[in-house]
């Protein structure tokens, strides 16, 4: 014991899914690394990978198995992906507010990674993940809830 949340409890750990009864999750191959919590594509021979472009159509984001000490999905693992539900992520850029809009970072930049969520879009470098909003603000750490596909 010792330890007591005097203004908020953290939002969790990015990749984890939030509101398990809600969410739909499926199987998939990875091709590439890619963080928990970080959204994906399908790539031609159907593994997922990071996003690369602003055509790419966002298939799901990466769940953090548990238990696992990694922060990343390694290539030729067999990883959940959220297909429809909550989840916690990143918050790398921005302020997230309850209903507002998620941008997925498609080119990497000074201090920004592929797959970086944000909570405002930056023209030739993010994308509004369609189905996805914020579902408040995020905690100490950066992480914060987010509704896909509901």
């Amino acid at each position: 014991m010792g330890n007591a949340y005097l203004t908020r409890m953290p939002a969790g750990i990015p990749g984890d899914v939030s509101r398990k009864q809600e969410s739909t999750l499926e199987a998939g191959l990875m091709a590439a690394t890619v963080a928990y919590g970080a959204p994906v594509t399908l790539d031609a021979n159907g593994k997922l990978v990071a996003l690369s472009g602003a055509s790419d159509a966002i298939y799901g984001f990466v769940v953090r198995p548990y238990p696992t000490q990694e922060s990343a999905a390694a290539p030729g693992s067999v990883q959940d992906v959220l297909r429809r539900g909550y989840m916690t992520v990143k918050l790398a850029q921005g302020t997230a507010a309850k209903g507002d809009q998620v941008y997925a970072r498609y080119a990497a930049a000074t201090g920004k990674a592929v797959g970086d969520i944000e909570a405002a879009a930056v023209e030739n470098e993010t994308m509004a993940v369609p189905g996805c909003l914020f579902m408040g603000g995020a905690d100490g750490s950066g992480n914060v809830e987010i509704s896909y596909n509901l």
